[in-house]
């Protein structure tokens, strides 16, 4: 039923999402265009078309990351707490599975948007960038980075470790609005304006999260240079993904509890 969920969601936001995705590339290879049609030219009108496209195309660039952001919120407040939630409870599936159908389609049109603009930056600084030795020179900048942060994991298991934690922070993000949301409908008045306090709240509780993680590091870094006498060991990349990576499981942890007890218990759509 999970898989029927996605489809739903899918056949909805589709015909919206992609070709927004499509359309950011093709801008991408336009200014290319543009920029290789202006780059020996002075002209007052050419430099000021070249400018404009790639004003638009910057433009685009956000509209892609906004618009997934945006529509994905919409979608779980129009589709659980409007009128439109009457039909999705009486469906034979449990809250598990709306959030988790919810929270899939964010991450995967979140994966979308992150390669369709990184394939349009691409695309642009085809004509600018010198390719030449870009990937052993990138290598080499991994390397370096590496072994300068001390990660004590190998290369592939340090990217795979990369890519879950990225994972982990999109469903927090978005498990912190749906759990603002939630929230703020679990009263009978001033619903949206109580989820914009609880999202302030959360955000606020995040950023003093955050602050705390900060404090806790400069303390083990005394203690490491007390300890060794030396400031050699006090950038250890493991122990910063390590913190970062518990950090995010618990505000997921707590922000899908949240989530999944308001809808459970809690719902008000009157």
């Amino acid at each position: 039923m999970l898989g029927k969920l996605l489809k739903q969601d899918f056949r909805a936001t589709a015909r919206i999402m992609l070709p927004l995705y499509a359309a950011v590339p093709v801008l991408g290879l336009f200014t290319n265009l543009i920029t290789r049609l202006c780059e020996n030219q002075n002209g007052f009108l050419i430099r000021t078309i070249g400018a404009l496209v790639s004003f638009v195309f910057s433009l685009s660039l956000i509209a892609a990351v906004v618009t997934t952001v945006v529509l994905m919120i919409l979608r779980f407040y129009r589709n659980l707490m409007t009128d439109e939630g009457y039909l999705m409870f009486t469906l034979p599936v449990n809250r598990h599975q709306l959030i988790w159908a919810k929270l899939l389609s964010a991450l995967l049109y979140t994966a979308a948007s992150a390669v369709a603009v990184t394939l349009s930056i691409l695309l642009v600084l085809l004509p600018i960038a010198d390719w030449s030795g870009f990937w052993g020179d990138l290598g080499e900048l991994l390397s370096s980075i590496t072994e300068s942060l001390h990660f004590g994991v190998p290369g592939p298991l340090l990217l795979l470790w990369i890519a879950v934690l990225a994972i982990l922070t999109v469903f927090s993000g978005f498990l912190m609005v749906y759990a603002a949301i939630a929230l703020g409908h679990s009263f009978s008045n001033h619903k949206i304006l109580l989820s914009v306090v609880f999202f302030i709240a959360f955000s606020l509780a995040m950023q003093a999260a955050g602050l705390s993680s900060f404090a806790f590091q400069l303390t083990v870094g005394e203690q490491i240079i007390e300890t060794s006498g030396s400031a050699d060991l006090l950038l250890d990349g493991t122990r910063f993904l390590v913190i970062d990576s518990i950090e995010t499981l618990v505000a997921c942890g707590v922000f899908y509890t949240l989530t999944w007890y308001n809808l459970q218990k809690r719902l008000n759509l009157q």
